[in-house]
């Protein structure tokens, strides 16, 4: 049995990496937070993490999945979610939709990094070998500097601290820094609108076992027809340069609105 295991493992780890080479892997992108100093000097348009400044567990996948101990909100979901109650949404005269009870499903997930409640490195279950250390030092996706003891990762990922300019500067990561006020982001967690009920919208044409729908390009739906995150994110497929105009991990180019057309009619 453990043969079995350690094969299974193996074919998955070769199987990733084999994707890397190809340029659509996790692997060494910007959501992969294993090696961050090793991967930092093998080329990684990433960059190095200077200092100790996370728990760094020598693992990309574990900072989100795990095979026991998950949560059911998203596949092995690893990490602790934020409390749905404490977002501020979006809405607007033009906007027909309601989200009742907050974010939910796979977006919650995305928001246990993104909204810089939870640090990167707060995970349900850690690795059990001992390759690790605690690095007392949690940083979080927070947008001030000074946000939350200084523990905020835009001390360095920031316009203003590190995020332009210079060959060693860290990439500015402001525009990933959510919070909890969503009213200025696009509407998560809503059932996606009928044609009858808004002829602006397409309609997607494949339904999916969960109750969601989808496009032929990869654009989709969620349990209960809901637009999430993943709707527009695949957080496994980079483009880190934008060479296809899928950055940030977009599923489809948005090269002349290509993927905002979609869905909206205009």
């Amino acid at each position: 049995m453990r043969a079995t295991v350690t094969m299974g493992l193996l074919l998955v780890t070769a199987l990733i990496w084999s994707s890397s080479a190809l340029g659509d892997s996790i692997i060494g992108s910007r959501h992969d937070l294993s090696f961050f100093n090793q991967r930092g000097y093998n080329g990684s348009t990433s960059g190095p993490m200077q200092g100790f400044t996370f728990n760094d567990y020598r693992e990309a996948c574990i900072y989100c999945h795990t095979p026991h101990n998950a949560s059911a909100v998203a596949p092995l979901w690893n990490r602790n979610l934020p409390d749905s109650a404490g977002y501020q949404l979006y809405d607007s005269p033009n906007f027909d939709s309601t989200v009742l009870n907050g974010p939910d499903g796979i977006s919650l997930a995305c928001l246990s990094c993104h909204d810089g409640t939870i640090s990167v490195d707060d995970i349900r279950r850690k690795p059990a070998y001992h390759g690790w250390s605690d690095s007392k030092v949690h940083y979080r996706m927070d947008a001030t500097k000074a946000g939350r003891g200084s523990q905020s990762c835009a001390k360095c990922h920031s316009r203003g601290d590190g995020g332009i300019g210079g060959v060693n500067a860290a990439h500015d990561a402001t525009v990933r820094y959510l919070s909890q006020d969503l009213r200025d982001d696009h509407p998560i967690s809503m059932v996606y609108p009928t044609r009858e009920k808004d002829p602006q919208f397409i309609q997607p044409t494949i339904t999916k076992k969960d109750g969601g729908r989808a496009f032929t390009n990869g654009i989709q739906t969620y349990e209960g027809n809901k637009v999430q995150c993943a709707t527009c994110h695949d957080i496994h497929n980079p483009d880190e340069d934008n060479s296809e105009g899928r950055d940030p991990f977009l599923r489809v180019s948005n090269k002349g609105s290509a993927l905002c057309l979609t869905c909206h009619e205009k």
